[in-house]
């Protein structure tokens, strides 16, 4: 492997964001790279001798994760033209394989997504309910304090007119 084909990385570096447009897809050599959707969900991990990036960098669309060194990283840059020659090279079973398991891992993902979206939205409304809970306490508290006033009023003015 040319030192120019090969990247490093440290433990928390960024290889790629969400939305960034491919250079390369990444043949993983020693190491680990976790990849991320939205709102930094972990969806997955590639290690020695696992592609990635070659999705995007195939179908030439901006990255749909966000990928990122676990560990200390080193991985060869597969460029387009050599990725472009591998896949024409594949067999036609191996190539409908890739492509089922492509689209299984983008509906899984966006689903992951989803899940994360409605969890957010649940914990946002079970802390709305604890505020709204602790609100409704003080006003009943507010209340029994009036009315322990009112109650100490009355007996007050009882022993008074006795």
């Amino acid at each position: 492997m040319n030192r120019k084909d090969a990247s490093v990385w440290n433990k928390g570096d960024t290889i790629y964001k969400k939305g960034d447009p491919p250079e390369y897809a990444y043949l993983v050599v020693s190491g680990l790279v976790e990849f991320f959707g939205e709102d930094g969900v972990a969806l997955g991990q590639a290690g020695p001798d696992e592609v990635f990036g070659e999705i995007s960098s195939y179908l030439n669309r901006n990255h749909s994760v966000t990928a990122k060194a676990k560990t200390y990283l080193v991985a060869k840059k597969i460029f387009k033209k050599e990725l472009e020659k591998i896949i024409r090279k594949t067999h036609p079973v191996i190539m409908g394989m890739l492509r089922s398991t492509y689209h299984r891992l983008a509906d899984s993902n966006l689903k992951s997504q989803d899940y994360v979206k409605e969890i957010n939205k649940y914990n946002l409304m079970f802390e709305k309910s604890k505020e709204d809970s602790e609100n409704l306490k003080n006003r009943i508290d507010s209340i029994k304090e009036k009315l322990d006033k009112v109650n100490i009023d009355n007996s007050t003015s009882k022993k008074n007119d006795l």
